[in-house]
């Protein structure tokens, strides 16, 4: 019972350190390769695929767009279920900042 915190103890005026993981998450597209692909918290200066330089980084709703025009409608569906998990995913930012995020 002593590990136990009674409720008056918890400080509700701190903001938690957390943050979706959609939120930390970089789009890109390669005009080269016209490749798509996206990364957790680290931005890219060259295509992932092919090396190039001749990238740009998309908004999330641009790069699911873009990424849903391409599947079929069951992929379509998989990929918007992935969208919900990933606004729905929190990543500890202390950790973040250690590099032990998956």
């Amino acid at each position: 019972m002593k590990y136990i915190r009674k409720f008056e103890t918890f400080d509700f005026s701190q903001t938690l350190p957390v943050a979706s993981k959609a939120d930390l998450t970089l789009y890109y597209h390669c005009d080269e390769c016209n490749a798509l692909w996206k990364q957790l918290n680290q931005e890219s200066n060259d295509c992932k695929f092919c090396q190039s330089n001749e990238i740009e980084e998309l908004s999330k709703d641009e790069w699911y767009e873009t990424v849903g025009d391409r599947l079929e409608e069951d992929d379509f569906q998989d990929l918007e279920s992935e969208r919900a998990k990933d606004e729905d995913d929190f990543i500890d930012l202390y950790k973040l900042n250690k590099g032990n995020v998956n």
